[in-house]
């Protein structure tokens, strides 16, 4: 702290608009909103008023948030970037990739601790193999992208995503290692090649001096994906093993225990523990196969926003830096 203080040079522009708290607020507002009902719906229902309240408050807080950042000369981000497709298509892969990776670390950490009794250390260590394939992927994906372009590669990449984790969603109490090791290669190759084009396909997207801004919308994706997976993918898991595990025989409280949490019930002793196994393991099936979906739609979504349009379209629709510089004035 004491050489930076003394050796660097202040590099903050003095000039530099204020920050749109406002829209901050609205935001922050936003995602609370959406994060907590969704939490939250498993326990008090899906269709329960709170649930429905807050998601329709959702909508309301992100609609007025457009509006207001619209309306700003130094919006907090600027809803007519995403005009630019090569943008909204990185972006949206972005998202789901960690909306996916997200949900899918939060059930199969549990999966591996609480079914399959091991050790944090040991289920750490049994998720190695999505690293080991998602370095080499993403070094690999530059080049498949020069040879067949960002639209085919991050389509691939999600697809292969959605692969993965349709494989892991196979998993049972009694599976073979090998079996997760195989959905986790095919996970790790699929976001390494997604991620790549992704966020060349957003930094590209703008002008030199607006990289800041493509730099913030790549975390903001990141970020708020991550977020939301685990809220989306943790209640559909929730839901699913609620519903699914099976109380016959046990007392009221024991069985309202067994229901509320699994990791209460994984811990009472057999038979209990092995019922909320079968019931973890259909919540997960569920919920992995989910974010496959989510992963699929991604795919599609790319492959549309990226193809190619006709000359005369193109003419008559300014692109990638013109269309940026026509409005980077507002953009910060």
């Amino acid at each position: 702290m004491v050489g930076t203080l003394r050796f660097v040079p202040e590099s903050a522009d003095p000039d530099s608009p204020p920050l749109d708290l406002a829209g901050a607020v609205i935001a922050v507002l936003a995602l609370v909103a959406l994060v907590f009902s969704v939490i939250e719906a498993p326990t008090y229902g899906w269709l329960a008023a709170r649930t429905v309240v807050g998601l329709a408050l959702t909508v309301a807080l992100l609609a007025a948030f457009v509006v207001w950042e619209l309306r700003q000369v130094t919006p907090l981000l600027n809803p007519r970037v995403f005009r630019q497709r090569s943008l909204s298509a990185g972006s949206l892969s972005i998202f789901v990739q960690f909306f996916a990776f997200y949900g899918y670390t939060f059930v199969v950490i549990q999966y591996l601790q609480l079914v399959r009794g091991d050790m944090p250390l040991k289920a750490a260590v049994q998720v190695l193999p999505l690293a080991a394939t998602v370095m080499p992927a993403s070094r690999l994906a530059p080049r498949l992208t020069v040879r067949f372009g960002t639209r085919w590669v991050g389509a691939a990449g999600l697809t292969l995503v959605a692969a993965g984790l349709a494989i892991l969603s196979q998993l049972g109490t009694e599976s073979s290692y090998w079996l997760m090791a195989g959905g986790l290669v095919v996970l790790g190759v699929g976001m390494g090649a997604a991620m790549t084009p992704a966020t060349s396909a957003i930094t590209e997207a703008l002008p030199s001096a607006q990289q800041g801004v493509g730099s913030a919308l790549n975390d903001l994706s990141r970020e708020v994906g991550g977020a939301i997976g685990i809220a989306v993918i943790g209640s559909i898991l929730t839901s699913t093993y609620s519903s699914h595990v099976n109380l016959i025989g046990l007392s009221s409280q024991v069985a309202a225990k067994v229901k509320a949490s699994y990791a209460i019930a994984s811990h009472l002793g057999a038979p209990i523990a092995d019922r909320a196994h079968v019931a973890f393991v259909s919540g997960m099936h569920i919920a992995l196969l989910t974010a496959a979906a989510a992963a699929l739609l991604a795919a599609a979504a790319v492959i549309i926003l990226l193809a190619r349009r006709s000359p005369s379209a193109v003419a008559h629709e300014p692109e990638g830096a013109a269309a940026v510089a026509a409005i980077a004035p507002s953009l910060r």
